[in-house]
């Protein structure tokens, strides 16, 4: 039995997205099962089961994200912390529209799922899969500002680095595959709006709990 109750929306786009990495590595990953380095598990996917693509819609959002992962909290971690940054164009069909907790609401789905332990999205995670989904947009659980939203990417995508800047959408022949990137910096820290706005772990996430109190929902504990 599916877990939501009317499925989510599917969604067509264009999005320019972003995300940090080592400098050692490109932006996405693939090789599943078969590659000699393991994506760890994460809130839209299990280890060794397959790969995701974890994106933001913000670079403070891709940022945010370090510093939830790494706990950084202070200027000095900051900004010794060098990473490099990257800017992608994705074009895709199938996507979850899931970014906002009225969405979560309205498929029948705990909007915390959006935000709570991984347990909680990953079996989601592999419904969306099973339905044909191929992403998922979702409310950030790092970066703590409204209209802060995720882009999650079941599966393999390929880099296409053979450009100056970013083309146009209508020029990639193969968008299901295929993802236009180009490096922003290559030993970039993050910021310091997005240290200020992230939501820690367990922290308090300060955009939820005004939707909660706006909508009188009370989380499941």
């Amino acid at each position: 039995m599916a877990m939501w109750t009317t499925p989510p929306d599917r969604i067509s786009g264009v999005w320019r997205a972003y995300r940090h990495t080592d400098r050692r590595f490109q932006p996405l990953w693939y090789g599943g099962r078969t590659s000699s380095v393991i994506q760890e598990s994460g809130r839209w996917h299990e280890e060794g089961a397959d790969v995701a693509q974890y994106l933001s819609l913000s670079i403070n959002g891709a940022w945010a994200e370090r510093c939830r992962y790494e706990s950084i909290r202070d200027d000095r971690r900051r900004l010794e912390d060098r990473r490099m940054l990257w800017e992608l164009l994705v074009q895709d069909d199938d996507i979850a529209d899931l970014s906002t907790f009225d969405s979560y609401r309205a498929c029948g789905l705990a909007p915390e799922t959006a935000l709570g332990p991984h347990d909680l999205s990953q079996p989601l995670a592999v419904e969306l899969v099973e339905a044909g989904y191929r992403g998922v947009l979702s409310p950030s659980a790092a970066f703590d500002q409204a209209d802060a939203i995720n882009l999650t990417l079941f599966g393999e995508r390929l880099e296409d680095h053979h450009h100056v800047a970013m083309p146009r959408p209508e020029d990639n022949p193969r968008p299901g595959l295929f993802i236009p990137v180009l490096t922003i910096t290559e030993a970039g820290s993050p910021t310091e709006f997005a240290m200020q706005h992230t939501c820690y772990r367990p922290g308090h996430h300060r955009t939820f709990a005004a939707w909660c109190k706006m909508n009188g929902y009370s989380p499941v504990k």
